[in-house]
């Protein structure tokens, strides 16, 4: 007897299909994939591929008998899903997740009803909050100035990584995960991931390999100064310079005349903030203007050029001291600076540096330029920052009070009543954040349950015992926030613990987007988004399922109509052909030999294509008129499991009577 999806999914859940076990004997296997962001409509855009592609190897894996951690979410943190809940209701705890997790279940994806993530909940935003606070703690995040790109109105940040051309840069206060202590680590990491080589360079590429130049200064007393400048294309806007005493050989630089005043100041009846003048002027070569040197202790470098342009800070101490302040920068074009005038920053930057090569006045360096990523958001409806902040700046954690969430009236509230002096940070974690640690937190969740530190000795042995990541899948514009990310946070994570935990993820999937037959991607600026659950019943689950799997991943996917018609009628004549009596004679012996090999080298390549393109062909040309042995019909049923789990399980009870689900009577070996 047929059934009916319902039924299927229910089965699932009442024999704990997808469970993930306390079981210390079974090999540990832990597949990922990105989280989809939620809306009311469920999986529009088609980008539904890496959640199914986690689905098949779990089902596969799980048959091989391997305990399987397999997290799936929802990435419901946000603005976008706090408007389309809004619509509907006052509170934000509403479950806007519901149509995702319907769709994923008529689709054949397993859920783990204990081990739900759904990114909004207040037990997984505490462990998010308590994990942000400890890379606070530990200096890995700090708080402070950080270059963005932003939209005319003010609405969007995004990190210097994501840029449009429609968007400006800008500086604003906020948080930022500090990366220059492990760039030669993140180096390492990256190339000891097992994917190609393309991928390996765009990786790298987000480090912003960038040009820097050491350019000598002339002094008025005939020494020279010579300092590495990662942004060469500013030297026109120096208003001053600052010497450390305790780094440089500063005499070289002062003239005899100031020494009382220098030893004054570095005396403790010093009452000088800023520092003192050493005589002396440094000649800028592009410009030929005087720039005063001081003595300062204020920066903790030898050589501290200032530019008002790129600190705020240094205009300030500029003004206050009489100093000349030259701007450089003006609506994102150079002014005051001889031949870059009118000329936007990155081509003036190219000029400069082929100019100063060119005149013999510098001398180039290769430099890895990313050392921030941004981890603050403008919308404040998100993961809120789990920090306080006074007039004077100075933060106040909330560890002690999480986790920090919104009311029904959509105000920020903690646990309990407290007086916590200052102001909420306007604004929340993005999703940089909240994305790149889900990997690990996804980990934790499953051992413990409950919020726990992420530096902890249990947290550790967590990680180790998964032993990375089996299977990765993202979608290719994802690489950022979902690979790039998350190998920042392991080499945080082994700095701190001084550990070598085992590789991010052993195999990485990266899928194209989801076209229309008009080669139009799938969004809502086109009009042309899916009625996904309409296309679910329509075509059903499994055949959705073969379809999806049947297009090679490193291209564009073209979603059409016509072709998934066919597939749902070849899913059709599957099943017709268990309508038909089983044979004895065994004609198709080497047939399914060669089949089995192939399929099972398709495995080894993680090439879901290629092996779901092996069973279609296969039917096609040796089952479409033939019948077969009871036992080539278990193993072909077996082997299209994983692809088409409705359709496997409802012929394994109809035909072989079986007591259990097809799952639990094993692989094809």
């Amino acid at each position: 007897m047929k059934k009916d999806r319902e039924y299927w999914i229910n089965e699932w859940k009442k024999s704990k299909n997808f469970r993930v076990e306390k079981d210390r004997i079974k090999p540990k296997s832990y597949l990922f994939s990105s989280f989809p962001k939620t809306n009311l409509y469920g999986f529009q855009d088609g980008n539904v591929r890496p959640i199914l592609i986690g689905d098949f190897f779990s089902r596969y894996l799980r048959m091989i008998g391997n305990n399987v951690l397999f997290p799936l979410g929802f990435d419901s943190l946000g603005l976008t899903s706090y408007l389309e809940n809004k619509r509907l209701s006052s509170t934000i705890n509403d479950d806007i997740s519901s149509v995702f997790e319907e769709q994923m279940l008529h689709l054949g994806i397993g859920i783990d009803e204990e081990k739900k993530i759904d990114l909004k909940h207040e037990d997984f935003l505490e462990s998010l909050q308590l994990a942000f606070i400890e890379f606070y703690e530990r200096q890995f995040i700090r708080y402070g100035q950080i270059d963005v790109y932003q939209d005319k109105a003010g609405k969007k940040i995004l990190d210097s990584y994501f840029y449009k051309k429609t968007l400006y840069p800008n500086r604003i206060q906020g948080f930022y995960f500090d990366i220059k202590e492990i760039t030669e680590d993140i180096l390492k990491s990256i190339q000891e991931l097992n994917t190609e080589e393309e991928v390996k360079k765009e990786l790298i590429g987000m480090l912003e390999v960038k040009e820097s130049l050491d350019i000598s200064f002339t002094t008025t007393n005939g020494a020279k100064l010579t300092f590495n400048f990662k942004e060469p294309e500013y030297i026109g806007g120096i208003s001053f310079i600052l010497l450390h005493p305790d780094y440089i050989n500063f005499e070289d630089y002062t003239l005899y005349e100031e020494y009382s005043a220098i030893e004054l100041y570095l005396s403790e009846d010093n009452t000088n903030d800023f520092g003192v003048f050493t005589g002396n002027y440094a000649i800028n070569p592009l410009t030929g203007k005087k720039i005063p040197i001081f003595l300062s202790v204020n920066e903790d470098c030898p050589i501290y050029f200032a530019n008002p342009y790129l600190n705020p800070k240094d205009r300030i101490t500029a003004q206050e001291e009489g100093l000349p302040i030259i701007d450089v920068v003006q609506n994102g074009v150079f002014i005051e600076s001889d031949f870059l005038n009118g000329i936007p920053l990155a081509e003036g930057r190219k000029l400069i540096i082929e100019q100063f090569v060119k005149a013999d006045i510098a001398v180039p360096k290769s430099y890895y330029s990313k050392d921030k990523i941004l981890l603050s958001s403008l919308d404040s409806l998100g993961a809120l920052l789990p920090f306080f902040v006074d007039h004077e700046d100075q933060l106040y954690s909330l560890k002690r009070y999480l986790p920090f969430v919104l009311s029904n009236k959509f105000r920020p509230v903690l646990s309990e009543d407290i007086d916590v002096p200052g102001n909420m940070i306007s604004g929340s974690m993005n999703h940089i954040f909240s994305t790149g640690i889900l990997p690990f937190l996804a980990i934790l969740y499953d051992n413990v349950g409950e919020s726990t530190s992420i530096f902890s000795e249990d947290a550790i042995r967590s990680f180790q015992m998964w032993k990375g990541i089996e299977l990765f899948t993202i979608s290719k514009d994802e690489l950022y926030e979902n690979v790039f990310v998350p190998l920042c946070i392991k080499c945080f994570i082994e700095k701190e613990k001084r550990v070598i935990l085992p590789p991010l993820f052993h195999h990485l999937i990266l899928l194209h987007p989801v076209y229309d037959e008009d080669y139009h991607k799938l969004s809502k600026t086109n009009n042309n988004l899916l009625d996904f659950s309409k296309e679910l019943d329509k075509y059903s689950g499994d055949a959705m399922r073969m379809y999806f799997f049947s297009k090679p991943f490193n291209q564009d996917f073209i979603y059409s109509e016509t072709e998934l018609a066919s597939i749902k009628n070849l899913r059709k004549s599957i099943e017709e052909l268990y309508m038909k009596p089983f044979v004895k004679e065994d004609a198709l012996e080497d047939s399914f030999q060669t089949l089995t090999e192939c399929v099972l080298l398709a495995l080894q390549d993680k090439n879901i294509c290629q092996y779901t393109t092996l069973l279609i062909a296969f039917f096609k040309e040796h089952l479409w008129q033939n019948s077969i042995t009871a036992k080539h019909g278990l193993l072909y049923l077996k082997l299209l499991y994983p692809v088409c789990p409705f359709l496997a399980e409802d012929i394994y009870q109809s035909i072989y009577k079986g007591k259990y689900l097809i799952s639990d009577d094993g692989w094809i070996l």
